[in-house]
């Protein structure tokens, strides 16, 4: 396969009397600043992620025109981004890594759990304006969703062994002293035909957050932004009655109150309402602190019982699935 730009690269190279391994250097840190320049607007790649063992190359390369430098006032003074000559061999040297590598990215990504490979890839990771995957941003959240909320160490061990494997076979480079992980942008064009569907596992966390925020009135309380937010993760309010209603059986919450509470109704009396229903209403009215617009379907009397149960319903298959081998 041709790879033109990267072979014209390595002639210019040549005719500077720079053969072998000196070569082969030049054209590694050039990948790494290709792979770690991560996004626009950006200094790029830190100079301390490449100066202390790539010094001599940079330097090359700056004077051959492949890459310039950002300037940045904070913790990084400056970084280096490609030129546009630089990103053409760049992407060249990408290509010919993965034709080159393939069959050995194909039997380290079987290793991994389909499922989970997805997900890593899907939330530790964002798509940047230039092609790559940065975990600037997600691989925060992902750490906590996995380390917090599903508190799995295996799930955390593996996806670690992921980034550190795709960072040995050159597909992937730390930047920021290692707090930040970029994939190459043709990486992400190969491993797409090792994603799988995750089924219903991201919405099952999302279910779990939405009625764990409910119960601690993060960001919203009432029932009409509960049922919204439940229905954005395909659930019916049918459902959640149902599942209230087998958490009262428990004694961790009341009963589901199926109809909203209105000044209105406070005022009407109903011979045929269930006692246990009135009581539930008096109590979810006992509770309100703001007014008749926060209409809460259901009190909650067990906090920890509470959290315990929604893991065991939605969390524990999700964290089966994404550790099943196929």
């Amino acid at each position: 396969m041709a790879y033109e730009h990267l072979d014209a690269f390595v002639k210019e190279l040549e005719g500077e009397d720079l053969l072998g391994k000196e070569r082969d250097k030049i054209l590694d840190a050039l990948r790494i600043i290709y792979i770690g320049q991560e996004k626009e607007g950006t200094i790029g790649i830190p100079h301390g992620d490449v100066d202390t063992i790539f010094e001599n190359e940079v330097a090359r390369l700056l004077d051959m025109g492949m890459i310039y430098t950002v300037e940045h006032t904070g913790v990084w003074d400056f970084g280096y981004r490609c030129t546009e000559k630089g990103n053409l061999v760049g992407h060249d040297i990408m290509r010919k890594v993965i034709d080159e590598t393939g069959e050995e990215l194909r039997r380290f990504l079987d290793r991994i759990p389909p499922k989970l490979l997805t997900y890593w890839f899907r939330y530790a990771f964002e798509r940047t304006d230039t092609g790559h995957y940065s975990s600037r941003v997600p691989m925060h959240s992902f750490k906590y969703i996995v380390t917090k909320v599903l508190e799995s160490a295996d799930i955390l061990n593996l996806a670690e062994r992921v980034r550190k494997g795709l960072i040995s076979l050159d597909v992937a480079v730390k930047t920021f002293d290692g707090h930040i992980t970029i994939l190459a942008p043709e990486f992400g064009e190969f491993v797409e035909q090792y994603l799988v569907d995750i089924g219903e596992g991201v919405n099952n966390y999302g279910l779990y957050q939405t009625l764990i925020d409910f119960a601690d009135r993060r960001g919203f309380s009432t029932r009409f932004e509960l049922l919204e937010r439940i229905e954005r993760h395909g659930w019916t309010e049918e459902q959640l009655m149902e599942l209230v209603n087998e958490m009262a059986e428990l004694g961790i919450t009341s009963r589901y109150l199926a109809e909203p509470i209105t000044e209105e109704s406070l005022e009407e009396e109903d011979e045929e309402e269930d006692e246990e229903i009135r009581k539930l209403r008096e109590e979810i009215i006992g509770e309100r602190t703001i007014s008749f617009v926060e209409d809460r379907p259901f009190r909650v009397y067990d906090r920890d019982g509470y959290e315990a149960y929604l893991k065991e319903v939605f969390l524990e298959p999700f964290k089966e699935e994404l550790l099943a081998s196929s």
